[in-house]
C-alpha cells in the first residue's frame, strides 16, 4: 500500500511545532514588493504635467505598431500607453511611454482654470521615486541603495518635435561618477498654439510625449535587483 506524501501545510506545521519546541520561533517569509497598478499611470502623468484636475481615459497598448500610430485626444481627453519590459517574458516592466495633450490645448478645450502650465517628464518621475519609496517598509528604507534613495538625479527632459527622433532608443537612468542614480527622460512637445504650427493638421498638435521610468524597475535599482548603466 501506498503512503501518500504529507501536504505543504502539514509540513509547515510539524516544522513549527518543532521550531517552538527548541525554542525557535518560525519565520515569517518575506513580504513580496508591492505591486504597482500601471492601468492609469498616464492618465495620472496627464494630470501631474499640465495640473490638471480632469481625468483622461487611458488606452492600453500592448501591439507597438498600434501606439506608434496613436494619437492622444484632446476633447474626450484621451492619453495612449506602452509599456517597455526588461525581460522577454514581459512580467518586468522597465518604461512606460505617455502620449499626453499639453497643457494649452487642455486649456483651450476646457478653460484656463482647468491647467496650472506645462510641467516636465522629470517631474512624472520624481513622483515615481517617491510612489516607490512609499511603498517601502522601514527595513526596506535603510537597506535602499543610492542613500536610502536620496541620492537620485532627475536629469531635464530631452525634448524634440519629431516622433521618430522621440522613438529613438537612449538611457534610461545612469550611474554618475559620484555614485548617484541619475534618471533620463525623453519627451515630444507641440504647443496646440505655437504659431509655427498654424497650418499643421489638429492630429499633430498640442502633442506632449514623455519616456518614463517605471515604479517596477525604480523599485528593482534600489533593492539591488538591477543595476542601471555606467555613464
Amino acid at each position: 500500500m501506498r503512503i501518500p506524501a504529507p501536504s505543504t501545510a502539514v509540513l509547515a506545521a510539524a516544522l513549527a511545532v518543532t521550531l517552538t519546541a527548541c525554542g525557535t520561533t518560525p519565520r515569517t517569509p518575506a513580504a513580496a514588493p508591492a505591486a504597482f497598478d500601471l492601468s492609469t499611470f498616464c492618465t495620472d502623468a496627464q494630470q501631474r504635467i499640465s495640473g490638471t484636475p480632469l481625468r483622461a481615459e487611458n488606452v492600453l497598448h500592448t501591439d507597438y505598431e498600434a501606439f506608434v500610430k496613436s494619437k492622444p485626444s484632446a476633447r474626450p481627453l484621451r492619453t495612449e500607453q506602452y509599456v517597455w519590459f526588461d525581460d522577454e517574458a514581459r512580467t518586468q516592466p522597465k518604461m512606460i511611454s505617455c502620449k499626453m495633450k499639453t497643457s494649452d490645448h487642455i486649456a483651450t478645450e476646457y478653460g484656463a482654470g482647468q491647467t496650472t502650465g506645462e510641467g516636465q517628464c522629470a517631474d512624472i518621475n520624481r513622483a515615481t521615486l517617491e510612489r516607490v519609496l512609499a511603498a517601502m517598509s522601514p527595513a526596506e528604507r535603510r537597506r535602499a541603495r543610492f542613500a536610502r534613495g536620496t541620492q537620485v538625479v532627475f536629469e531635464p527632459e530631452v525634448r524634440t518635435t519629431d516622433g521618430p527622433v522621440w522613438l529613438a532608443p537612449f538611457a534610461l537612468t545612469t550611474i554618475g561618477g559620484d555614485g548617484a542614480l541619475h534618471i533620463h527622460s525623453k519627451a515630444m512637445r507641440n504647443d496646440w498654439l505655437d504659431p509655427a504650427l498654424a497650418k499643421a493638421p489638429p492630429q499633430f498638435k498640442g502633442t506632449r510625449y514623455c519616456h518614463l521610468i517605471a515604479p517596477q524597475y525604480l523599485a528593482r535599482l534600489l533593492r539591488g535587483e538591477a543595476t542601471g548603466a555606467a555613464p
